[in-house]
């Protein structure tokens, strides 16, 4: 049975729209706006790095200045839209690939393209709670908990996507390849 609505997430348009999406919001994350207020913050962004500590959260909170936080909770919100759009734009990619060129009869090989994404939400989403709470409750050490799980996880899925994606492609290419 074909499944007619998940081919429309592969179509061109959903790529090129993801792809847009994705450039825009990475533009802003990892262009100016980001590099300033890593420059304000005087450190990278802590969802940057792969290996967290709660010591290391607990002390990051404390650098930022009061008047930063806002613009903090600010770029994690963008940061949300940045990991939406390029989860989209792989998951476009992966049916694109994997559904409709290479004819995989499960789709849940796209699921794939999602997780990465879905656990820099979960990250995001953390850094904001805890940008609030700034150490005054009692969830702060469950959260930084958290965070020491959500921010390499997001890094490790990314990667298997990534992997996943060039396999897919060698395979295209081979099989397009030996059918000429």
């Amino acid at each position: 049975m074909e499944r007619m609505d998940i081919y429309r997430i592969g179509s061109g348009k959903w790529v090129i729209t993801g792809f847009i999406f994705t450039v825009v919001f990475g533009y802003f994350i990892f262009g100016p706006y980001g590099s300033s207020f890593n420059e304000a913050l005087g450190k990278k962004i802590i969802d940057s790095e792969f290996f967290l500590s709660r010591d290391y959260i607990s002390q990051y909170f404390n650098d930022i200045p009061e008047n930063m936080v806002s613009k903090f909770v600010y770029f994690h919100v963008i940061d949300s839209f940045f990991a939406l759009s390029y989860s989209i734009f792989l998951w476009s990619v992966f049916v694109r690939i994997f559904l409709m060129k290479l004819e995989f009869e499960r789709a849940l090989i796209t699921g794939f393209a999602l997780l990465g994404g879905l656990f820099d939400l979960l990250e995001n989403i953390t850094l904001i709670l805890l940008a609030f709470l700034a150490q005054r409750n009692s969830q702060f050490n469950t959260l930084s908990t958290a965070l020491v799980v959500f921010t390499p996880a997001k890094f490790i899925l990314l990667l298997v996507a990534v992997i996943i994606l060039l396999i897919g492609l060698v395979v295209l290419i081979t099989r397009r390849g030996s059918s000429t």
